[in-house]
């Protein structure tokens, strides 16, 4: 929904998933193009960033805004398939600019695939026939494109829902970490503590008992201060 709170009818759903599916697709060419490019001495980021960099040089200079979208989607299968089908037959090899190397024209394969209908099931089959069904929010035949950004926007909430008890969790074992090692230091004070006080200290000069004094002062301090 919209950030003024008006709903987007279903067209408008399409026309955005279509917008989305179009970049995020133009962004995977780059990435895809830098990862068999940058093989040796290259790491994730490095592959990123140069991914990102063609893309932006390619893209009247506008940097790709969907990042958090292509990483919740590069991996789902339903994704992949939308990919190859959009990578195969008229589509030989990735250019720089992200477009098809045939004549070919990549908005018209795009909208082969958004044409594309999920086969309906067996078992969905019969209960729609004995008027059993429940009817889903997506309407009656949803088209691929509909079931993806509908997919899309569960995933990407599920993200954002776990999100805040990821960071609670990542918190508490921070602070557990720092706990264990104050423990640790502290321990270590005590052991030099004991370790002094135990000293035989008859052979010491005054100057070097003054020191050694001095040493134990400040380790009985910092342990009453902790």
């Amino acid at each position: 929904m919209p950030s003024n709170g008006n709903k987007r009818t279903a067209k408008q759903c399409r026309t955005h998933w279509d917008n989305v599916k179009r970049d995020v697709t133009k962004f995977c060419g780059f990435y895809a193009k830098a990862r068999n490019t940058f093989t040796s001495g290259y790491s994730d980021e490095m592959i990123m960033e140069k991914a990102r960099e063609w893309y932006k040089s390619r893209n009247n200079d506008k940097p790709f805004t969907l990042e958090y979208m292509w990483k919740d989607l590069k991996d789902q299968p339903k994704w992949r398939r939308v990919l190859e089908q959009s990578s195969k037959n008229k589509r030989n090899k990735i250019s720089e600019s992200g477009a098809y190397t045939s004549s070919s024209n990549q908005d018209t394969e795009e909208e082969s695939v958004s044409k594309e209908k999920r086969p309906e099931g067996q078992k969905a089959a019969k209960q729609r026939q004995k008027g059993k069904c429940e009817p889903s929010p997506l309407g009656d035949k949803p088209s691929q494109n509909m079931i993806l950004f509908h997919e899309v926007v569960t995933t990407r909430a599920a993200t954002i829902l776990r999100s805040p008890e990821a960071t609670l969790v990542s918190a508490e074992a921070k602070k557990e970490k720092a706990r264990a090692k104050k423990d640790k230091a502290k321990a270590k004070k005590y052991k030099t503590y004991l370790k002094l006080m135990e000293k035989d200290t008859s052979n010491y000069s005054e100057a070097k008992l003054k020191r050694h004094e001095d040493v134990l002062d400040q380790l009985a301090r910092e342990l009453a201060e902790e």
